[in-house]
């Protein structure tokens, strides 16, 4: 029989499939349908397909299949690529695939990668969208290969759509891709989470590409929701709850100070769980997923840095800290659970707070019109290119959203990037202000429909169902909603909840690093020793549960702090920190908005620790609240030259006491002033940080 026949290519698929799994494999809906429409017509597909129903699997074996036929390798596009090893040994191990990685963590391994694909000796070459802007790859692979590539996979397609939850800037340059790819050539663009908005979003940019879209509710999942309140009484539900929960599973939080402070809040508890989170390098990420893979954990607490990807048939169960922002990234992660068990439990746990951290994530998905003006008038008012440092010293612009500008604009040809920086093109570019404010009202929308979804009585899996544009007609009689709370709903332990107030309390202090250069006109230079600052420390996070709290608060009311502030600030000091040499007399940063409340937060200080309060640093310069300007170099040139002190300076150690700290600047200019007049060591204390976001 021929190979490429269509009874040939479903029989060798066939094949394949049970080589991979085993004697008893088989297809699930619509997956041998699309490798026959890839292999044999050419299709171009949209596969809407929910987590765990394969999709690399059909990717995989149409790749097998099309290089048996003599085809070139294969391009996979995917964001994920962190999260793709496990599928990769498989296909590597199963299939006798040879797959090859080209991105910024393995660049000893481009050479090797690149001469690989162009000899046509390697069958799977996987990179991120954003190396498609890349000109050595463009010319090193794009250009230099004898033949063209097999198929084109397009990983996390709804990333093409504005509508999608997770609109990326470089999938543009996918589209143009797709456009220009010559008809003969396979797609498959993949996805779990597009709507019926996102696809017609997706088919309308992207010729010729079908859908197939199967059901996206699985069956396993016993979803629940629970309105609990504080973060610290989440804790204390954590604490009573996750200890019965079958097999191994995830804790996601929206930060990576949650992930950090819920690890440890467990870990206190007797419960063997990592934090995981996108700072950590791959190959730590790499080993904690192999070892939640082999049960060797109870759980990770992740941010969604763990999310698409990931496959453990046996996750049994998936808890949310803290509310995502949409349903569509919340059915992402809890379709992390449940793929090969018959049950496993996925909890949503809402509350006090949550609706500040979403907002704050909705307001910060897009740089502001002015934004973009600052930077196309800074690159095209420059007579030599611009690096971003650069365009961060000229501008009061944040780094993430010069970063955001610059990626846009380079992927609309406003700019280009060359050798030596950015530079202005001829192009013509306006701010699109209908569909910015379109998608952010749509981000709005999707945070009321998540917000009804914690607080709704009806069925939970048809509620995320119907926001899929899924197939469900009857409610599914499982959920929690359906069959009732299979956890409880509240806390029995009011000592817990105590005892996690006293967690974060105890969880949230940092240390103040000094700072070791400050930006000058050729760059930048080293600070002296005997000026900069030693390392100190800050007592909260700015609004967290416990004492940030407690700042956020008397910052908003515009009163003194309260005692219990200034008992903890001190208890700090004097038992948790004992800096050496100790401090022998007590000073204040002046504020910018109200040097009575510093002056008074400092004196009480001193004067519980017994120590002279002398406030002998005057303002001499105007200056803005540090928190804000948007970037460091801005915060240093906001202080610089603002401070003078008096004659009253004393030589011995000193605490220098603010309310809050984030850039570190201001501390740093004080203890320029208190060191250059003489002073002892200078250690900083602030009652909080300002949010690590």
């Amino acid at each position: 029989m021929a190979l490429n026949s269509r009874e040939g290519i479903r029989e060798r698929a066939q094949a394949l499939l049970e080589r991979s799994i085993g004697p008893d494999a088989e297809f699930r809906p619509d997956q041998l349908d699309a490798i026959e429409s890839l292999v044999v017509d050419g299709e171009r597909l949209l596969l809407v397909q929910r987590t765990g129903w394969g999709k690399s699997t059909v990717y995989f074996i149409a790749t097998k299949l099309l290089r048996e036929q003599g085809a070139g390798p294969t391009l996979i596009v995917s964001p994920l690529l962190a999260l793709m090893h496990n599928q990769i040994q498989d296909a590597e191990a199963q299939l006798g695939l040879e797959a090859r990685t080209i991105n910024s963590n393995n660049t000893e391994e481009w050479t090797e990668a690149k001469e690989a694909v162009v000899d046509g000796e390697c069958d799977i070459l996987l990179i991120s969208p954003e190396r498609l802007a890349n000109t050595e790859f463009q010319e090193d692979v794009l250009v230099a290969m004898d033949e063209e590539f097999g198929m084109l996979v397009v990983d996390e397609a709804h990333c093409i759509s504005d509508w999608g939850h997770d609109f990326r800037p470089d999938y543009r340059r996918i589209k143009r891709i797709l456009q220009e790819l010559p008809d003969h050539i396979p797609v498959a663009a993949t996805t779990a989470t597009a709507n019926d908005r996102v696809v017609d979003d997706v088919t309308d940019q992207v010729p010729d590409l079908r859908a197939v879209r199967g059901d996206l509710v699985r069956d396993s999942l016993r979803l629940q929701t629970v309105d609990i309140g504080s973060r610290s009484r989440r804790l204390a539900w954590l604490a009573e709850n996750v200890p019965d929960l079958p097999s191994s599973g995830i804790v996601y939080c929206l930060t990576t100070d949650e992930v950090e402070t819920v690890t440890a809040w467990l870990n206190a508890r007797g419960l063997d769980v990592e934090p995981y989170h996108g700072g950590m390098d791959g190959d730590r990420r790499r080993e904690l997923e192999d070892r939640l893979m082999d049960n060797d954990v109870d759980g990770l607490v992740a941010t969604n840095a763990l999310g698409m990807g990931f496959n453990k048939p046996d996750l049994g169960w998936v808890i949310h800290f803290q509310r995502p922002p949409n349903l569509i990234r919340y059915y992402q992660e809890v379709g992390r659970a449940g793929r090969g068990l018959d049950e496993a439990f996925a909890i949503l746990l809402s509350g006090e707070e949550d609706d500040r951290v979403a907002e704050y994530f909705i307001e910060q998905a897009f740089p502001e019109p002015q934004d973009f003006e600052t930077v196309l008038s800074t690159l095209g008012g420059s007579d030599e290119p611009l690096y971003k440092y650069e365009l961060l010293k000229e501008t009061n612009l944040s780094w993430k959203a010069t970063s955001q500008c610059l990626d846009i604009l380079r992927v609309d040809n406003a700019i280009i990037r060359v050798d030596d920086g950015f530079t202005r093109t001829s192009a013509d570019w306006t701010y699109d202000h209908e569909r910015i404010e379109s998608v952010t009202e749509h981000r709005r929308e999707e945070l009321a429909r998540i917000q009804e979804f914690t607080q709704t009585d009806e069925c939970l899996t048809r509620f995320i169902d119907d926001e899929l544009d899924g197939s469900l007609e009857t409610d599914c009689g499982h959920c929690a909603n359906c069959a009732g709370p299979f956890r409880p709903a509240s806390v029995d332990d009011e000592e817990l909840v105590s005892a996690a107030v006293d967690h974060y309390r105890a969880e949230s202090w940092d240390e103040i690093s000094p700072r070791y250069y400050v930006p000058d006109a050729d760059g930048r230079s080293k600070i002296a020793e005997d000026r900069k600052p030693e390392p100190g420390r800050v007592l909260s996070v700015y609004g967290d549960p416990g004492y940030g709290e407690l700042v956020r608060r008397a910052q908003d009311d515009g009163g003194t702090y309260d005692q219990e502030l200034i008992d903890a600030a001190v208890r700090h000091v004097d038992l948790e920190w004992d800096p050496s040499p100790a401090p022998t007399w007590v000073t204040a940063v002046p504020s910018p908005t109200d040097e009575q409340r510093v002056d008074d937060l400092a004196r009480r200080i001193a004067s519980e620790l017994g120590l002279d309060y002398l406030p002998v640093i005057e303002r001499v310069g105007e200056m803005r609240p540090q928190h804000e300007l948007a970037n460091s170099y801005q915060q240093r040139w906001n202080v610089e030259g603002a401070f003078a002190v008096t004659e009253s300076v004393r030589s011995g150690p000193v605490l220098l006491v603010d309310e809050t700290v984030g850039s570190r600047w201001s501390s740093t200019e004080a203890s320029f002033v208190l060191r250059d007049a003489g002073s002892g060591p200078v250690y900083p204390f602030a009652l909080a940080e300002r949010n690590r976001w």
